[in-house]
C-alpha cells in the first residue's frame, strides 16, 4: 500500500469553487467608504429594530422586492450590530451605490446583476476550505489525458464518460481512481478572500473590449492568490481481483499533472500578454516554484472559470462554441473566448485582469 501525502496548496491566481450559495441580500451591507462588505447575522438585525420598523420590514418581505429590501438594511443597519467583513472591488462598491439610487424596483437587474456567488465554505466558522472531490477531479482529468496519450487516442468525439470507460477499462468497477483518497484541503494560516468580477474574452486582441463581444460579468467571492491549504492524498494499492487492471503509480501519477496543465498554462499566458492582461500569475509561479516544479511541486488548475481545456482530456476535446442569435453552434479543440477576473463590471482594458484557478501542488512529506 502507498503511504499517504501530505500536500500543501499554494492558490497562484484567484480561485472560486461554487457551493451553490449566495449572499443574501437580507444579511449584508456595503461600505462603500472602505470597500468592504459586513455580513451579519438577521437575528442580531432584528433585536435592533423598534416597533415601526419591525413593520416596516415584515411589509417589505411580503412585497418581495429586493430593491426596498437593499435600501432597509442599508438605511437602519448600525455599526454596534457588528458581522463578518469582505473585502469588494471598487467597482462593486459603485454597482450598489447604482442599485441603492433605483427608484423602482427591476427584478431583473437588482436578482441577476448583483448576485454573489460565495465561494465553498465552512459553515461552522465561515472559513473557505478546497473540497477534495474539486482537487481529484482536475488530476483525473490530466491523468486520463495522460493515458490517451499513452495509448495513442486522439480526435473522439463520442460521449466523454464513453471515453474515460475506454481509457480505464471499464466501468466504475474497474476505475483506478477508486483507490485514489483526496481530504478536504484545510486553510494554513490566513486565507483572504475577495468580491470581484468575472468578465469574458475573446482569446484574441480587440481594441476596445464591448459587453456584446464578451456577455455579461458575474460577481464572484474568490480566494486570493498567496493563500495556502493543507491535506492528504492517499494512493491505495488495490488488493487482487477487485477488477482493477492497472493501479495508479504515485510519481507516475504526479508528473502527468505538470505534464498535463502546464502546456495549457504556457497557452493562456501567451493569449493574456497578447491581449494586453499580462503575465503577472506567470511571474509569481516562477518566482516561487521556478526549481521545484514536475520535482515537488506541479502546476494545478481548479474551480470555476478554469477553462475548458482544462476539464477535457488533450487531443479529444470538442468544445460547444455558441454563435450569435439563430445560428447554431459550432464545435472546436479549443474555446475562443476565457474569464479572467476584474475590479470593475466593464473594464475599459484588459490590464490588470487575471485568470482564474491556477494553483501549484506541493509535496510536503510521505506519511
Amino acid at each position: 500500500m502507498e503511504k499517504p501525502v501530505k500536500v500543501r496548496l499554494h492558490i497562484m491566481s484567484p480561485v472560486h469553487i461554487g457551493c451553490d450559495d449566495v449572499y443574501e441580500p437580507t444579511s449584508f451591507v456595503v461600505d462603500e467608504k472602505t470597500n468592504t462588505l459586513i455580513e451579519f447575522d438577521p437575528m442580531d438585525f432584528v433585536k435592533t429594530l423598534n416597533h415601526e420598523q419591525k413593520n416596516e420590514l415584515v411589509k417589505v418581505y411580503s412585497d418581495d422586492n429586493l430593491l426596498s429590501i437593499f435600501k432597509f438594511t442599508k438605511r437602519v443597519y448600525k455599526p454596534a450590530i457588528g458581522g463578518r467583513k469582505v473585502s469588494i472591488s471598487s467597482g462593486l462598491s459603485e454597482h450598489y451605490k447604482k442599485v441603492l439610487a433605483m427608484s423602482s424596483y427591476d427584478k431583473k437587474a437588482v436578482i441577476h446583476q448583483f448576485t454573489i456567488n460565495r465561494t465553498t465554505y465552512n459553515p461552522q466558522n465561515n472559513m473557505p476550505y478546497i473540497p477534495g472531490s474539486s482537487i481529484k477531479g482536475s488530476m483525473r482529468t490530466a491523468y486520463l489525458s495522460k493515458l490517451a496519450k499513452d495509448r495513442n487516442i486522439a480526435g473522439r468525439k463520442d460521449k466523454a464518460k464513453d471515453l474515460e470507460h475506454e481509457l480505464l477499462y471499464g466501468g466504475f468497477d474497474k476505475d483506478p481512481f477508486r483507490m485514489v483518497k483526496v481530504s478536504d484541503f484545510m486553510p494554513a494560516g490566513d486565507i483572504k478572500t475577495k468580491i470581484i468580477y468575472a468578465v469574458n474574452r475573446k482569446k484574441c486582441k480587440s481594441e476596445i473590449p464591448t459587453m456584446a463581444d464578451s456577455g455579461p460579468p458575474q460577481i464572484l467571492e474568490i480566494i486570493q492568490s498567496d493563500s495556502v491549504f493543507e491535506g492528504i492524498i492517499n494512493m491505495q494499492q488495490p488488493e487482487k481481483m477487485v477488477g482493477i487492471t492497472k493501479a495508479i503509480e504515485k510519481n507516475e501519477f504526479l508528473k502527468s499533472i505538470n505534464a498535463f496543465y502546464m502546456p495549457l498554462f504556457n497557452a493562456e499566458n501567451k493569449v493574456t500578454k497578447e491581449i494586453d492582461a499580462g503575465t503577472i500569475v506567470g511571474y509569481r509561479i516562477n518566482e516561487k516554484f521556478k526549481n521545484k516544479l514536475g520535482l515537488t511541486a506541479f502546476l494545478f488548475r481548479l474551480g470555476r472559470h478554469s477553462g475548458a481545456e482544462a476539464v477535457t482530456i488533450e487531443g479529444n476535446r470538442y468544445i460547444k462554441i455558441m454563435q450569435k442569435k439563430g445560428q447554431p453552434p459550432k464545435f472546436l479543440d479549443h474555446a475562443t473566448t476565457f474569464w479572467l477576473a476584474s475590479e470593475t463590471s466593464k473594464p475599459t482594458s484588459n490590464n490588470g485582469l487575471v485568470p482564474f484557478g491556477w494553483a501549484v501542488m506541493e509535496i510536503m512529506q510521505w506519511i
